[in-house]
């Protein structure tokens, strides 16, 4: 991180006042921990990779911190004398993108190989305060060592998630076709007694994932050198704890297509009607549009997307165990002051 910090003193033996600050850079990840909710179209919180023939099998957590990334600050201090004051400062984050979990599976269906290929990335844009006290050395000496310590406060700020999937298998039509549409599932679904075939779909989802309100720590241990009576230059070690519990996830964007268009004249030509073939964010039922985040599910939670579930209800929000992801980081920082009266 860079830095400039202005102070206005009552006098230039005296460190008393206001000052004022800017700094920006890139954060790195510290303290990591698993992370992530994946949509369960593309798996729970796993990475997947198979193969027919020589087949190959991975699963872990995805493992880091939304902490990591670029920062944009802003601050205001006020020194009550040469060794305390206060500071607010008011922040904001954007994210690292973040591969919350993925599946690359191929199986033999029908005697043909057919691939599910999904992948879920997600960040986070973030804007909080920081009130903190500040310690300080003698100002009058050529090296002045500090700390600041205090709360961070997350003000507003969503987690962006955005998930592709190309499916071949048929198994997202599955899923979600008799939620999206129950009387052509039927149908396709008769078809089937007499025809085997799969749904091969290309689908993407944009959603965004808010919190509750959190509380978290931060801490900074600096030392300035001053060069003459009104410039100095400084460096400054900041580590930041913070973990956001979630509450609700809603899209924003969504589409899904029948990537065999074959299949979809051959499925009108035996109906003898036009069928759905392209879904959109106006197609989605409630339970697909918004999923709400819960300490326990209980068999009344509508946690499933089979429509013979109990409890399924495809106008109330899809229901799931919530979650907590950490925006734990660490920052170097090296700037300059400059004092005025």
């Amino acid at each position: 991180m860079i830095g400039f910090t202005s102070h206005a003193q009552d006098d230039n033996k005296s460190h008393k006042g206001l000052y004022f600050g800017f700094k920006t850079g890139y954060t790195i990840p510290v303290a990591k921990s698993t992370i992530g909710s994946p949509r369960t179209e593309v798996g729970n919180r796993i990475l997947v990779s198979s193969n027919t023939g020589t087949y190959s099998y991975s699963e872990k957590n995805p493992f880091g911190t939304r902490g990591a990334g670029v920062q944009v600050a802003g601050s205001i201090g006020y020194m009550f004398n040469n060794n305390f004051g206060i500071e607010m400062e008011f922040s904001f984050l954007r994210s690292a993108r973040i591969l919350d979990g993925s599946r690359d599976e191929t199986s033999l269906i029908n005697t043909v190989e057919r691939n599910y290929f999904a992948e879920q990335y997600s960040y986070t844009n973030m804007f909080r305060a920081a009130p903190m006290l500040v310690v300080s050395g003698n100002p009058s000496k050529k090296f002045v060592p500090y700390a600041k310590f205090g709360l961070i406060l997350p003000l507003a700020g969503k987690t962006i998630v955005e998930v592709t999937i190309n499916d071949e298998t048929g198994e997202l039509a599955d899923l979600l076709l008799p939620i999206l549409n129950r009387d052509l599932s039927d149908k396709l679904n008769g078809m089937r007694d007499f025809i085997p075939f799969v749904i091969p779909t290309e689908s993407f989802i944009k959603a965004k994932t808010a919190g509750v309100f959190s509380l978290g720590f931060t801490a900074r241990m600096g030392c300035s050198y001053n060069i003459n009576d009104k410039w100095s230059i400084f460096g400054e070690m900041e580590m930041t704890m913070l973990t956001v519990k979630a509450k609700e996830t809603e899209f924003v964007e969504f589409s899904s297509r029948v990537s065999n268009d074959a299949l979809v004249i051959l499925a009108e030509l035996l109906l003898q009607e036009s069928i759905q073939s392209e879904f959109g964010y106006n197609d989605l039922p409630e339970i697909l549009r918004l999923t709400s985040y819960a300490n326990e599910l209980t068999q009344a939670s509508n946690g499933s997307y089979d429509v013979n579930a109990v409890g399924f209800d495809r106008n109330s929000a899809y229901n799931q165990v919530t979650f907590r992801d950490n925006y734990n980081s660490f920052g170097l920082m090296l700037g300059f002051k400059y004092k005025f009266k």
